[in-house]
Protein backbone atom coordinates (compact mmCIF):
# COMPACT_ATOMS: atom_id res chain seq x y z
CA UNK A 1 0.00 0.00 0.00
CA UNK A 2 2.85 1.93 1.12
CA UNK A 3 4.66 1.44 -2.03
CA UNK A 4 1.41 2.58 -4.99
CA UNK A 5 1.09 5.46 -2.46
CA UNK A 6 4.82 6.35 -3.45
CA UNK A 7 4.71 4.92 -7.01
CA UNK A 8 1.47 6.26 -8.56
CA UNK A 9 2.30 10.01 -7.63
CA UNK A 10 6.17 9.19 -9.15
CA UNK A 11 4.07 8.28 -12.55
CA UNK A 12 1.67 11.11 -12.71
CA UNK A 13 4.45 13.47 -12.12
CA UNK A 14 6.41 12.45 -14.66
CA UNK A 15 3.89 11.95 -17.01
CA UNK A 16 2.85 15.60 -16.75
CA UNK A 17 6.41 17.16 -16.03
CA UNK A 18 8.33 16.07 -18.86
CA UNK A 19 6.54 17.40 -22.17
CA UNK A 20 9.55 19.51 -23.07
CA UNK A 21 11.95 16.55 -23.41
CA UNK A 22 9.39 14.65 -26.02
CA UNK A 23 10.23 16.58 -29.13
CA UNK A 24 13.53 14.79 -29.48
CA UNK A 25 12.30 11.78 -28.28
CA UNK A 26 13.90 10.98 -25.25
CA UNK A 27 10.45 11.15 -23.79
CA UNK A 28 6.96 9.16 -25.70
CA UNK A 29 4.01 10.11 -23.85
CA UNK A 30 1.16 7.58 -25.26
CA UNK A 31 -2.04 6.38 -24.40
CA UNK A 32 -2.94 2.60 -24.40
CA UNK A 33 -6.51 0.46 -24.14
CA UNK A 34 -7.25 -3.32 -24.67
CA UNK A 35 -8.55 -6.80 -24.13
CA UNK A 36 -7.44 -7.83 -20.55
CA UNK A 37 -7.91 -11.52 -18.86
CA UNK A 38 -7.42 -12.44 -15.75
CA UNK A 39 -6.98 -15.97 -14.49
CA UNK A 40 -6.77 -16.42 -10.19
CA UNK A 41 -4.99 -19.03 -9.08
CA UNK A 42 -6.42 -20.40 -6.05
CA UNK A 43 -5.31 -23.50 -3.75
CA UNK A 44 -7.54 -24.21 -0.61
CA UNK A 45 -7.30 -27.20 1.16
CA UNK A 46 -10.04 -26.22 3.97
CA UNK A 47 -13.54 -28.19 4.16
CA UNK A 48 -15.57 -24.82 4.28
CA UNK A 49 -14.87 -22.94 1.32
CA UNK A 50 -15.72 -19.20 1.03
CA UNK A 51 -17.83 -18.59 -2.60
CA UNK A 52 -16.13 -14.83 -2.41
CA UNK A 53 -12.73 -16.34 -3.14
CA UNK A 54 -13.27 -18.07 -6.36
CA UNK A 55 -11.05 -18.92 -9.30
CA UNK A 56 -12.94 -17.87 -12.18
CA UNK A 57 -11.42 -16.48 -15.05
CA UNK A 58 -12.65 -13.06 -16.05
CA UNK A 59 -12.43 -10.46 -18.62
CA UNK A 60 -12.48 -7.15 -19.76
CA UNK A 61 -10.23 -4.46 -20.60
CA UNK A 62 -7.55 -1.67 -19.33
CA UNK A 63 -7.24 2.07 -20.38
CA UNK A 64 -4.71 4.73 -19.32
CA UNK A 65 -1.21 7.08 -20.08
CA UNK A 66 2.01 5.85 -20.72
CA UNK A 67 5.23 7.19 -20.69
CA UNK A 68 8.43 5.82 -22.09
CA UNK A 69 12.15 7.02 -21.48
CA UNK A 70 14.58 5.83 -24.44
CA UNK A 71 18.08 5.44 -23.60
CA UNK A 72 18.89 4.66 -26.51
CA UNK A 73 16.96 4.14 -30.43
CA UNK A 74 16.79 0.57 -29.54
CA UNK A 75 16.71 0.27 -25.72
CA UNK A 76 14.13 2.22 -23.49
CA UNK A 77 12.06 1.78 -20.08
CA UNK A 78 7.74 1.84 -20.41
CA UNK A 79 5.31 3.02 -17.57
CA UNK A 80 2.39 3.95 -17.06
CA UNK A 81 -1.20 3.81 -15.07
CA UNK A 82 -3.69 1.87 -16.52
CA UNK A 83 -7.42 1.19 -14.96
CA UNK A 84 -8.61 -2.73 -15.32
CA UNK A 85 -11.85 -3.54 -15.28
CA UNK A 86 -13.18 -7.43 -15.46
CA UNK A 87 -15.78 -9.50 -14.57
CA UNK A 88 -17.30 -12.67 -14.85
CA UNK A 89 -20.25 -15.18 -14.48
CA UNK A 90 -19.88 -18.49 -12.61
CA UNK A 91 -22.73 -20.79 -13.36
CA UNK A 92 -23.96 -22.92 -10.13
CA UNK A 93 -27.22 -24.78 -12.05
CA UNK A 94 -27.06 -26.59 -15.16
CA UNK A 95 -27.32 -25.44 -18.57
CA UNK A 96 -30.42 -27.80 -18.81
CA UNK A 97 -32.01 -26.19 -15.44
CA UNK A 98 -31.01 -22.63 -16.73
CA UNK A 99 -32.88 -23.37 -20.29
CA UNK A 100 -36.05 -24.19 -17.97
CA UNK A 101 -35.80 -19.85 -16.70
CA UNK A 102 -34.73 -20.92 -13.31
CA UNK A 103 -31.17 -21.14 -12.28
CA UNK A 104 -28.61 -19.54 -10.16
CA UNK A 105 -25.37 -17.92 -10.83
CA UNK A 106 -22.63 -15.68 -9.27
CA UNK A 107 -21.54 -12.70 -11.07
CA UNK A 108 -17.86 -11.36 -10.54
CA UNK A 109 -16.68 -7.86 -10.88
CA UNK A 110 -12.89 -6.45 -10.00
CA UNK A 111 -11.31 -3.67 -10.84
CA UNK A 112 -7.22 -2.99 -10.10
CA UNK A 113 -4.53 -0.09 -11.15
CA UNK A 114 -1.41 -1.84 -12.89
CA UNK A 115 1.75 0.26 -12.60
CA UNK A 116 4.16 -1.77 -14.95
CA UNK A 117 8.34 -0.97 -15.30
CA UNK A 118 8.70 -2.58 -18.85
CA UNK A 119 12.72 -2.85 -20.09
CA UNK A 120 11.73 -2.48 -23.96
CA UNK A 121 14.25 -3.74 -26.92
CA UNK A 122 13.11 -2.43 -30.03
CA UNK A 123 14.49 -4.11 -33.55
CA UNK A 124 14.04 -1.86 -36.69
CA UNK A 125 12.51 -3.83 -39.31
CA UNK A 126 11.70 -0.96 -41.77
CA UNK A 127 11.66 2.77 -41.71
CA UNK A 128 9.55 3.44 -38.76
CA UNK A 129 8.50 -0.20 -38.15
CA UNK A 130 10.04 -2.07 -35.40
CA UNK A 131 9.20 -5.41 -33.67
CA UNK A 132 9.22 -4.97 -29.72
CA UNK A 133 10.16 -7.03 -27.04
CA UNK A 134 9.54 -6.16 -23.35
CA UNK A 135 10.04 -7.96 -19.85
CA UNK A 136 9.67 -6.62 -16.27
CA UNK A 137 7.67 -6.23 -13.15
CA UNK A 138 4.29 -5.06 -13.00
CA UNK A 139 2.76 -3.73 -9.20
CA UNK A 140 -1.16 -4.37 -9.47
CA UNK A 141 -3.10 -2.67 -6.95
CA UNK A 142 -6.55 -4.01 -6.80
CA UNK A 143 -9.61 -1.90 -5.37
CA UNK A 144 -12.69 -4.09 -5.26
CA UNK A 145 -13.85 -7.32 -6.37
CA UNK A 146 -17.07 -8.11 -5.14
CA UNK A 147 -18.90 -12.24 -6.10
CA UNK A 148 -22.97 -11.09 -6.15
CA UNK A 149 -25.53 -14.29 -5.64
CA UNK A 150 -28.34 -14.47 -8.54
CA UNK A 151 -31.34 -16.20 -8.21
CA UNK A 152 -33.24 -16.27 -11.48
CA UNK A 153 -37.09 -17.54 -11.55
CA UNK A 154 -38.52 -16.89 -15.12
CA UNK A 155 -35.55 -15.74 -16.75
CA UNK A 156 -35.56 -12.76 -14.57
CA UNK A 157 -33.70 -11.93 -11.43
CA UNK A 158 -35.32 -12.90 -8.50
CA UNK A 159 -34.22 -9.86 -6.32
CA UNK A 160 -35.63 -11.04 -2.78
CA UNK A 161 -33.51 -14.53 -3.23
CA UNK A 162 -30.37 -12.66 -4.68
CA UNK A 163 -27.43 -11.27 -2.14
CA UNK A 164 -25.05 -8.53 -2.62
CA UNK A 165 -21.44 -9.46 -2.13
CA UNK A 166 -19.36 -7.48 -0.18
CA UNK A 167 -15.55 -6.00 -1.40
CA UNK A 168 -13.19 -8.86 0.00
CA UNK A 169 -10.57 -5.77 0.18
CA UNK A 170 -12.29 -4.07 2.43
CA UNK A 171 -10.90 -3.52 5.37
CA UNK A 172 -10.85 -5.84 7.85
CA UNK A 173 -9.45 -7.94 5.11
CA UNK A 174 -7.94 -11.54 4.44
CA UNK A 175 -7.00 -10.57 1.23
CA UNK A 176 -3.85 -8.49 -0.60
CA UNK A 177 -5.16 -5.77 -2.89
CA UNK A 178 -0.93 -5.60 -3.59
CA UNK A 179 0.45 -7.74 -5.98
CA UNK A 180 4.34 -8.18 -7.74
CA UNK A 181 4.09 -9.32 -11.00
CA UNK A 182 6.57 -10.47 -13.44
CA UNK A 183 5.70 -9.89 -17.40
CA UNK A 184 6.74 -10.43 -20.57
CA UNK A 185 5.86 -9.75 -24.51
CA UNK A 186 6.01 -8.70 -27.67
CA UNK A 187 4.34 -5.94 -30.11
CA UNK A 188 5.19 -4.32 -33.20
CA UNK A 189 4.75 -0.67 -33.68
CA UNK A 190 4.40 1.58 -36.92
CA UNK A 191 5.22 5.35 -36.43
CA UNK A 192 3.38 6.28 -33.39
CA UNK A 193 0.89 3.06 -33.71
CA UNK A 194 1.94 0.03 -31.82
CA UNK A 195 0.23 -3.23 -30.48
CA UNK A 196 1.11 -5.88 -28.02
CA UNK A 197 0.60 -8.76 -26.39
CA UNK A 198 1.82 -9.63 -22.68
CA UNK A 199 1.66 -12.04 -19.72
CA UNK A 200 2.17 -10.96 -16.73
CA UNK A 201 2.73 -13.77 -13.66
CA UNK A 202 1.31 -13.20 -9.93
CA UNK A 203 3.90 -13.89 -7.52
CA UNK A 204 3.02 -13.06 -4.23
CA UNK A 205 0.30 -14.93 -1.92
CA UNK A 206 -3.32 -12.54 -1.97
CA UNK A 207 -4.64 -14.05 0.91
CA UNK A 208 -3.93 -14.32 4.19
CA UNK A 209 -5.94 -17.14 5.04
CA UNK A 210 -4.64 -20.38 6.54
CA UNK A 211 -4.17 -23.27 4.17
CA UNK A 212 -4.98 -20.88 1.12
CA UNK A 213 -2.75 -19.77 -1.50
CA UNK A 214 -4.00 -17.19 -4.09
CA UNK A 215 -2.20 -15.99 -7.07
CA UNK A 216 -3.15 -14.40 -10.32
CA UNK A 217 -1.92 -14.21 -13.37
CA UNK A 218 -3.17 -11.65 -16.34
CA UNK A 219 -2.58 -11.43 -20.36
CA UNK A 220 -3.02 -8.25 -21.83
CA UNK A 221 -3.18 -7.29 -25.46
CA UNK A 222 -3.42 -3.71 -25.91
CA UNK A 223 -3.64 -1.19 -28.70
CA UNK A 224 -2.26 2.33 -27.99
CA UNK A 225 -0.48 5.73 -29.79
CA UNK A 226 2.58 7.59 -28.53
CA UNK A 227 3.43 10.88 -29.90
Amino acid sequence: MRLIKFLVPVVLTALLGFNAYAQDKKVEFGIMAGYGYTMPKLKDSRSIKNPAINSSNLNGFHAGPVLKFNFSEKVGLQTGLLYNYFSGVDLLSSSALKKTGVWNQNRIKLTAFDLPLKIMYSMPLADEFYLQIFAGPNFNYSINKVTDYEAYSDNKLNVNLSKKGTNIYQAPSDFNSLDFQMGAGIGVQFMGLFLRGGYEWGILNRTTLTDAKLRSNDLKVSLGYTF
